[in-house]
């Protein structure tokens, strides 16, 4: 009877050394490295798009993934995230044809630990929201249902914009 409760307990150790070894893992996709002209370009056309607006132009835009993670970069150094529990310490999007892929990196008490969210985008009343699809902590899928109500990635958008989509692996936003 020892015997069997020694290697229950050997086989539960393992399984749980396993387990916290692909929760600490890696995501598949890079943190991409990011520059000062892609974050200038990413305000150019944002500027662009703002001054179409002034005027009451429709204008459509297109941001590729360097722009958005050059300037999510520059926001996340500018806003360094306090001390807690769970700091964010990296993110980033990659596009996909027409999915959204974003990886989160937490610093959770000295570890770190990665989440990737693959969902689409859905736009109403300009709100975007990210719908998940797919997440994964480390290299653990999650059930997306589980965390209904739990994590929200969504963004109210001024009133001129009419759309907001990934399409051809760029994010597209059109405004009015």
């Amino acid at each position: 009877m020892r015997k069997v409760f020694g290697y229950a307990a050997l086989a539960s150790l393992l399984a749980t050394l396993i387990f916290v070894w692909m929760l600490l893992r890696r995501p598949a996709l890079p943190f991409p490295e990011t520059s000062d002209e892609a974050a200038a370009s990413f305000n150019d056309k944002i500027g662009r798009l703002t001054a179409a607006n002034d005027f009451g132009m429709p204008t459509e835009l297109h941001l590729t993934s360097a722009e958005l993670n050059s300037q999510i970069q520059q926001w996340l150094k500018a806003n360094p995230q306090p001390p807690g529990k769970a700091t964010m310490t990296n993110g980033a999007v990659h596009f996909d044809g027409d999915r959204m892929i974003v990886l989160l990196a937490f610093d959770v008490k000295g570890l770190d630990v990665y989440m990737t969210v693959d969902g689409h985008l859905d736009f109403a009343n300009h709100v975007v929201r990210l719908v998940p699809a797919e997440v994964q902590i480390g290299s653990v899928p999650i059930p997306v249902s589980m965390l209904e109500g739990k994590i929200d990635l969504q963004m109210e958008l001024p009133q001129a914009v009419t759309a907001i989509r990934v399409e051809n692996g760029e994010l597209v936003i059109e405004a009015q």
